[in-house]
């Protein structure tokens, strides 16, 4: 067993993910020695009611079991889960979290809107030397906001959307029509004006998650200068490309996960919305995670407390 290795176990409402970290002298210096991820889809088994049904839980379970034992493979000596929005607002959420205490014995945590926020933040501000910014992290089922000015958390906020639930409103089917995007567009402009201090920021955008990183992709197979940051033209023409073929026709895009293909529209359009709300720059893609956030807020403490 290794006394320095961590496992994190995120999770979502889209995926559920386990990472491996080597611990320096328990500092904050991390290094993810391996990744794995389910695309569980775990949003798409809640029922009227609002909770996570049997066999949704079931699932959740048997993932965590299968992590257990990559974990126990290769010698981790702590494993620590935290859930998102699928879990924040199921609404037997309480009853979901015991039944994974009792079966894995897997200490989890339900992370508030700000708390998801809060980490996606320290895990990007850990990782780029920018002053001021916007970080933005569209999950399955919440997209959280942040600003940032003198690297320090100025506003923040947890929108209860994401790709995944947005899609199934707005945009789900084979091929998306012009009605369902102004529709889309509609909701997510009326939804990101509630925040004033978004309005003409003029700062870029960093993001972070699945939707963001095949955004970057995509961008990366068209870019014949290879550029990380994207304008608001390069998002709009992935956009009209993606807009204009079949989700079946999207498995030909180079960059585009197969996993995602159904719901990248919706994960673009958040973006491209913010874009021209705050009058961004660009956009660009950071690999870091919520994951990454917490195991630093983590180690702070242990050595605070120390």
């Amino acid at each position: 067993m290794k006394e320095n290795s961590i496992a994190i176990i995120d999770l979502g409402s889209n995926s559920i993910q386990f990472a491996i970290y080597n611990i320096e002298n328990n500092t904050v210096h991390t290094e993810e020695v391996k990744r794995v991820k389910v695309a569980a889809r775990l949003i798409s088994y809640i029922d009227e009611q609002g909770n996570i049904t049997r066999e949704g839980i079931d699932l959740t379970l048997q993932i965590l079991q299968d992590f257990q034992n990559i974990g126990a493979e290769n010698g981790v000596s702590r494993m620590i889960g935290f859930a998102t929005a699928v879990v924040r607002n199921a609404a037997n959420q309480e009853e979901v979290l015991a039944e994974i205490q009792q079966k894995t014995a897997i200490p989890f945590s339900i992370l508030s809107g700000y708390e998801e926020a809060y980490f996606g933040y320290l895990g990007i501000i850990q990782a780029i030397d920018l002053q001021d910014g916007i970080t933005i992290d569209i999950g399955g089922g919440s997209t959280e906001i942040t600003l940032f000015r003198n690297r320090q958390l100025i506003e923040y906020y947890s929108f209860p959307f994401g790709a995944v639930n947005l899609n199934e409103k707005f945009t789900k089917g084979e091929m998306v029509t012009a009605e369902q995007i102004e529709k889309l567009q509609a909701y997510l402009s009326e939804q990101l004006q509630t925040l004033p201090w978004l309005s003409a920021a003029g700062l870029p955008i960093i993001g972070i998650g699945g939707s963001a990183k095949n955004l970057s992709r995509i961008h990366k197979a068209k870019d014949k200068k290879n550029s990380l940051n994207m304008t608001i033209v390069d998002i709009d023409n992935i956009f009209k490309e993606l807009s204009s073929i079949s989700v079946t026709e999207r498995s030909n895009i180079k960059g585009l996960s197969k996993k995602r293909k159904d719901i990248i529209i919706p994960a673009i359009k958040i973006i491209s919305t913010l874009m021209e709300m705050t009058k961004s720059p660009y956009f660009s893609y950071c690999t870091q995670s919520v994951r990454d956030g917490f195991i630093y807020d983590l180690l702070e403490k242990t050595n605070n407390a120390s």
